[in-house]
């Protein structure tokens, strides 16, 4: 009996947990021009205001193998022109965070600390998407890339945006779309978070090669009341019958 118990409080906090995750569908994002945006300073991390690395994947053979060049970047908006740190937003709770990030295919620059260098660099032409690994807390529906230079990359603005389910955001190119390497387009979209570190992982892939590469994360949410209560109560009602 009070297995039986056990197993339909198990299956109504499922139920409720799947709810609460399938609350956030996959939905196409409008794209917009970086180059209308209204920036203000960049926050100046560690190693400065861009995270220099690349984007790489491992052979069998544990080789690495560099794909594309990515440099990121977190600005704040227009109202702290001068200044992007944590004590010059301080007292605000509407601050907009821009995360930027520069991608060009089969190109290697220099690197900041403590990313390595790869071992060897490829040509990655054809490239069909760029994405994050990671869900993008705070998301505001805004998104992007630079229209000018994805205009003389691949001849068009013709790259779909959209949120998936698991919150993170993927940029498509059609297949065919030419954009090679060394021709540069530079990403964004904005939160409401700002960045905890570079640990978030960063994605493109033309179909053939893929690889990842490390830029800012924001924080994550604060987990919401209701979703809390749910968690707290299932809990309660486990040990209530276990304790029976």
């Amino acid at each position: 009996m009070y297995q039986s118990i056990i197993l339909n409080v198990a299956a109504i906090f499922t139920c409720l947990i799947f709810s609460l995750s399938s609350a956030i569908h996959a939905a196409p994002v409008t794209a917009v021009d970086l180059a209308t945006l209204p920036l203000g300073a960049k926050i100046v991390g560690p190693v400065g205001p861009e995270v220099e690395t690349t984007m790489t994947f491992t052979n069998p053979a544990d080789d690495v193998t560099g794909i594309a060049d990515l440099s990121s970047s977190v600005s704040c908006d227009a109202r702290f022109i001068a200044d992007c740190s944590a004590t010059a937003v301080a007292g605000f709770n509407d601050v907009v965070y821009t995360y930027q990030h520069q991608v060009i295919p089969g190109v290697d620059l220099p690197n900041d600390p403590p990313f390595p260098a790869p071992g060897s660099v490829v040509a990655l032409n054809g490239v069909t998407e760029f994405r994050l690994q990671f869900p993008a807390h705070g998301f505001l529906g805004v998104a992007g890339f630079d229209f000018g230079q994805a205009g003389t990359a691949i001849g068009s603005v013709n790259i779909g945006i959209e949120q998936l389910g698991d919150g993170s955001l993927v940029w498509t190119l059609p297949n065919g779309s030419g954009w090679d390497t060394g021709e540069t387009i530079t990403f964004f979209w904005q939160t409401t978070q700002r960045p905890s570190g570079p640990g978030g992982v960063y994605a493109a892939t033309n179909q053939i090669l893929s690889g990842t590469g490390n830029g800012p994360i924001p924080q994550p949410l604060p987990i919401p009341a209701p979703a809390t209560g749910l968690l707290l109560l299932a809990g309660l009602l486990v040990l209530g019958a276990v304790k029976k």
